[in-house]
């Protein structure tokens, strides 16, 4: 795919997202070093995320209003700027729970404007017919990130020490901003200058959403596409410990295999370039994942010994879960008009950000009373029950507004 503009936003995004992955990790183990408690820890990584979740459903806002080419870039250049900081107070040994735990919302409310941008900016830089290849890729940006970067930041934290990784995110994130500068947005792809207050944007914002049932069944299925990323992160350490073999070596194998499943079918996707049936691939494979769910369940409770069946099926799993990803953001991209969609994409962020952190709740809750393998049987079970009854009404609702327009959603 030869898209300039395309390829700068894909190499800024891989360099700023292993960076990402490195500091993450580096800043669990500081906590951890520091404190001796899992809870600061946790504390830690709630305010990395929640700001970003709450904001969420109002950033879009302001990604609608203002350019998106340089709401991406200051994001990322302010990111580079807050980690810089970062190294300089670790340096002076000044870096405090209490300080990182400010610069960590600071972070997250960078963040929170970041990630509806990102998809929203696509399109103007990317010809239609070339976005399911375009979502492929940038699915593609992160399995290579989820794959290298813990995997490199543990090394990079064991050999070289904290700052050394502190000091690449703060460069990872300070490139990735200046190479952004660089994208050429086509001028007759820009938005319009004449826009109305930002507190009326957002309540058109609002009513486009939930005016649109074709939209709430899209954020239906999206929530129940994450609620089940964030159920297999529960299960994760319950079945690597069931596994034969190593306990923590067996979690490894599965957050890898499911990077490859992840990798390999963003390849995949984007080499063929589907372009019609979308809404109907992404509910088969929502449809497929609750199939694999009830697979895993039955091969452990028959034939648990056998670890690299296992371990396939994960990697199956992962390549169906960046299947149905790229088809819902490629379908939203398709039909919501630009204009309107940062505030669609920050609510659908806002969504998964709340939905994987619920499931690890409720699915940490649920395994202290059930056996992993009956909540994955019985999970995969709802999903199959769910879906067809989802894609019915989906597809119902688009039979009776077959080409609602964006002015009749705002009256």
């Amino acid at each position: 795919m030869k898209n300039r503009n395309l390829l700068i936003l894909l190499f800024g995004q891989l360099l700023s997202q292993i960076g990402d992955k490195f500091y993450m990790l580096a800043l669990s183990f500081w906590v951890l070093d520091v404190t001796g408690s899992p809870t600061y820890m946790g504390i830690a990584l709630f305010c990395s995320f929640f700001p970003a979740t709450v904001l969420g459903f109002f950033s879009g806002v302001i990604v609608d209003r203002y350019d998106r080419k340089n709401i991406i870039v200051i994001t990322d250049l302010t990111r580079g700027i807050i980690v810089s900081l970062v190294v300089f107070l670790y340096y002076q040994q000044m870096l405090t729970i209490p300080v990182i735990l400010g610069i960590q919302i600071v972070l997250s409310i960078n963040t929170a404007f970041f990630n509806p941008a990102i998809p929203s900016f696509i399109p103007q830089i990317v010809a239609a017919d070339q976005l399911t290849r375009a979502n492929s890729l940038t699915q593609l940006v992160r399995g290579i990130s989820s794959v290298l970067g813990p995997v490199l930041g543990g090394m990079c934290v064991g050999f070289f020490g904290y700052a050394f990784v502190f000091i690449f995110n703060a460069l990872s994130y300070l490139i990735s901003g200046i190479l952004e500068m660089f994208i050429k947005v086509p001028t007759n792809k820009n938005q319009d200058s004449q826009k109305p207050a930002i507190v009326l944007q957002f309540k058109e914002g609002i009513r486009y959403v939930f005016k649109s049932v074709p939209l709430i069944i899209f954020l239906l299925i999206i929530s129940l596409l994450h609620f089940f990323i964030g159920s297999i992160e529960a299960f994760f350490p319950v079945l690597a410990k069931e596994m034969a073999g190593n306990g923590p070596q067996n979690l490894g194998y599965l957050q890898t295999s499911l990077g490859v499943g992840i990798i390999l079918s963003s390849v995949i996707i984007g080499w063929i370039n589907f372009q019609k049936n979308e809404s109907f691939i992404l509910f088969t494979a929502i449809f497929c994942i609750g199939i694999v769910y009830m697979i895993i369940s039955i091969h452990f409770e028959l034939y648990s010994r056998f670890i690299y069946t296992i371990f396939f099926l994960f990697a199956v799993f992962g390549g169906i879960i960046i299947l149905a990803g790229t088809c819902f953001r490629s379908i939203l991209q398709k039909t919501i008009p630009n204009q309107m969609a940062g505030r669609v994409f920050g609510v659908v962020g806002a969504v998964s950000d709340i939905s994987i952190p619920l499931a690890m709740l409720i699915y940490g809750f649920l395994l202290s009373f059930f056996s992993s393998i009956i909540l994955l049987f019985y999970t995969g079970l709802a999903m199959l029950i769910i879906t067809p009854v989802l894609y019915l009404i989906y597809k119902k609702s688009n039979e009776d507004n077959p080409a609602l327009e964006t002015e009749e959603l705002l009256q």
